[in-house]
């Protein structure tokens, strides 16, 4: 500390204290008179505001004037957060951001894998929200027969990978309609190939895909021929009966002698 400000500091204990006045304190140090003056004189004014009280009257013109610019000059709303809320909307966003990103390494995932269950259940919420479910299905049929192929060396995978693919045939059965049963059966038979190329067989595709082209589930009434009736000629031939000679042969008596 500078010999200035504990000068400073005296003259201002003293004049708080009551000890000495403004005056007495410059008097006191000639040589620091002049910057004392507007310090000392600045601390004066202070301390004699601290001891103003308003009036009740006062206190009650600042009160009106004061709901008067409120209600003529409102102010919007603001949302405010608190640290509690932020924290939750933080933990949402962290969330939601695992579970997208969860999702996405999830669609690579094979029976028998840590992900694969979530895979699956994902599936359920896409068919779920999804405006043509026969659309999914097919997608879900293309995945399970991925799937198969991948996992062929492993019976016990891919028992699991039949399971998939053998309920979503069940849902493309029961979806199969005149919009529908063409490109079902075209997605089915790629995926008859394909499996036979890799050497595996579903008997209940096979069976499914057999009896859908000897016994189409859907006719259409414009594929069926019209046989028509045999011709029956409408002229019956008339057989002129026989002609009888209208003739009558006459006896000639016999001449007497």
């Amino acid at each position: 500390m500078s010999r200035f400000d504990r000068v400073l500091e005296d003259c201002l204990d003293s004049i708080a204290s009551g000890a000495s006045t403004l005056d007495e304190c410059l008097a006191h140090y000639p040589e620091q008179a002049a910057r004392l003056r507007p310090l000392l004189q600045a601390a004066v004014r202070v301390g004699v505001g601290q001891n103003v009280r308003p009036s009740p009257a006062f206190k009650a013109r600042t009160r009106a004037r004061l709901y008067g610019h409120m209600q003529t000059h409102p102010r919007h709303r603001r949302w405010t957060f608190s640290p509690a809320w932020r924290v939750a909307v933080g933990l949402a966003v962290l969330v939601a951001a695992f579970f997208v990103s969860g999702t996405a390494f999830a669609q690579g995932a094979l029976p028998g894998q840590p992900l694969y269950a979530w895979k699956l259940y994902s599936e359920q919420v896409w068919r779920a929200v999804a405006p043509e479910p026969v659309a999914v299905d097919l997608s879900l049929a293309d995945r399970r027969i991925a799937e198969l192929v991948a996992v062929a060396p492993d019976p016990t995978r891919q028992a699991r990978a039949l399971d998939g693919y053998l309920e979503v045939l069940a849902r493309l059965k029961s979806e199969s309609d005149v919009q529908n049963s063409e490109r079902i059966i075209q997605t089915l038979k790629s995926h008859q190939e394909r499996l036979s190329t890799a050497g595996i067989s579903i008997p209940e595709l096979d069976v499914y895909l057999s009896s859908s082209g000897e016994n189409p589930a859907i006719v259409s009434p414009e594929s069926v021929p019209t046989v028509l009736p045999p011709l029956v000629p409408d002229i019956v031939p008339t057989v002129p009966p026989p002609l009888v000679p209208d003739i009558v042969p006459t006896l000639i008596p016999s001449l007497l002698p």
